[in-house]
């Protein structure tokens, strides 16, 4: 099944239309890591980037169906889910 989400490296290479980010200073093609940079930014986050997006902040969390709140840590990704292939060969490496 196509819909399932999958993490995406920090080196990785997105292209998106401009207007879906117009409040971030990005071009239409960048590294991932240049997203999580914006987004960081944007938010005007004082921490590191290691901070947020890989050890991550220190949190609490109240999950449905869960009986009290959970402290942990929380971090940001960013995951990519490809839309079903319109020919059977654009998919080849599944």
């Amino acid at each position: 099944m196509h819909n399932q989400f999958e993490p995406l490296n920090h080196t990785e290479v997105v292209s998106v239309d401009t207007e879906s980010f117009g409040n971030l200073d990005l071009p239409s093609t960048f590294k991932v890591v240049q997203l999580l940079a914006a987004i960081k930014e944007f938010i005007d986050f004082q921490e590191t980037e290691e901070q947020l997006f890989e050890k991550g902040i220190s949190c609490e969390v109240l999950k449905f169906g869960a009986k009290g709140w959970r402290k942990g840590r929380v971090r940001l990704t960013l995951e990519f889910s490809p839309d079903a292939p319109e020919s059977p060969l654009e998919d080849i490496d599944d």
